[in-house]
């Protein structure tokens, strides 16, 4: 891979971690404590498996479940060497009763701007 004059790690990986709200600033310390300097956070809503929050409806009598959950986002592109390091610190500070997804997929080609 060739990046602005620089060649990178011909192995990389990028990792997606997807996390009801509540803790972000663990894995990103997870994250960058295992080498990694750069990533990106950004915040969604989203529906999957977790419960939905309780929200007031109309005129704030009605309790009705919200359509969408808070959903806590980081991306982090990654050498294939940490991303095991990486996966398994960032399931032991999340823990059992958190739900959450990690996906981890190849990079064929970037270009830093």
């Amino acid at each position: 891979m060739f990046i602005l004059g620089k060649h990178l790690p011909s192995s990389m990986k990028k990792i997606e971690v997807y996390l009801q709200s509540g803790k972000l600033e663990q894995i990103v310390e997870v994250i960058e404590q295992a080498g990694q300097k750069g990533l990106t956070v950004f915040y969604a809503r989203g529906r999957g498996d977790a419960e939905r929050s309780k929200v007031h409806g109309q005129r704030g009598v009605k309790m009705q479940e919200s359509m969408f959950n808070m959903v806590d986002c980081i991306v982090a592109v990654v050498e294939d060497k940490l991303v095991d390091s990486i996966v398994t610190k960032i399931k032991k500070h999340v823990g059992d009763g958190s739900k959450g997804l990690v996906i981890i997929s190849s990079i064929d080609d970037a270009v830093k701007l």
